[in-house]
């Protein structure tokens, strides 16, 4: 079976410090080490307010990641897409878990492209 070419990582960060899940230069500074210290590729990040929280978009080389606090659930909900290894995208997600200070996380881990599509094809019996 054909291998996947893009990894995701998908989760949130609960019991942080609602101070880190209002303030942008904290959110921006955060996807900045993340994406670098994982060795991906950092082209740009934008942050912005969003109701109460911030919403952080860091574009890589690789993909994205995504983050989207929830200062009222103590909550940051994490997006991390690359085609370049399993092992990177958790290591964003890992970094972000431990620079917000969660005490808990929950997170899946996908992988899509053409393994995705045939194991799903599989799981349904179908052909198309």
């Amino acid at each position: 079976m054909p291998e996947a070419f893009e990894f995701h990582v998908i989760g949130e960060l609960r019991g942080i410090d609602r101070s880190l899940l209002v303030d942008p230069e904290f959110v921006y500074n955060a996807l900045v080490r993340a994406v670098t210290e994982s060795g991906l590729t950092l082209f740009d990040v934008y942050v912005h307010r969003r109701g109460n929280g911030v919403l952080g978009v860091a574009v890589i080389g690789e993909s994205h990641v995504a983050v989207h606090t929830w200062p009222e659930h103590n909550l940051v909900t994490v997006e991390v897409s690359s085609c370049k290894d399993p092992e990177s995208t958790w290591e964003v997600f890992m970094i972000l878990r431990d620079l917000f200070g969660a005490e808990s996380y929950n997170a899946l881990d996908l992988r899509s492209g053409i393994a995705l599509v045939e194991r799903l094809k599989g799981a349904a019996g179908t052909t198309s």
